[in-house]
């Protein structure tokens, strides 16, 4: 168990820095390779910080690419409210799981995961509201 505990920690990558965003945002101008992938991957979205109105909301999902050049959602993460407070949401993605075919432009709903292993990742995230939010968060993925 310990062997493995440590080839966990040793294989996490972090795919986005822990920060305060304000604004609509993309990794992809830095996607991150993941070391062996062959059997999944989990992926850890940890909002440490939340805006404080009702209104305020955080939508975070995880993309990846086959080609190097077209980018697909593969997780779209529960939404985060902005009177939620922290929380940690995870969400795994599975080698060995089948999927139905999709439209790669199609849309992803909350909550939601496509078991589609490419070669890169990356993190796309929406803040919307109707003042001045802010959220700070940070993402992980751990081959499995």
């Amino acid at each position: 168990m310990a062997d493995f505990l440590e080839r966990r920690q040793s294989y996490s990558t972090v795919l986005l820095a822990s920060a305060t965003k304000t604004a609509t945002g993309n990794s992809q101008a830095s996607p991150a390779t993941l070391k062996d992938t062959a059997g999944g991957i989990v992926f850890e979205l940890d909002v440490t910080a939340a805006a404080t109105a009702v209104g305020d909301l955080l939508d975070v999902a995880i993309q990846t690419t086959i080609d190097g050049t077209n980018w697909v959602d593969v997780v779209a993460f529960t939404q985060v409210l902005g009177n939620g407070g922290a929380k940690r949401f995870y969400a795994k993605l599975s080698a060995t799981e089948p999927q139905a075919v999709f439209e790669g432009s199609a849309a992803i709903s909350a909550g939601s995961v496509r078991h589609l292993i490419g070669n890169q990742w990356a993190v796309k995230w929406t803040v919307a509201s109707s003042s001045a939010p802010s959220f700070t968060f940070s993402v992980t993925a751990c081959p499995i």
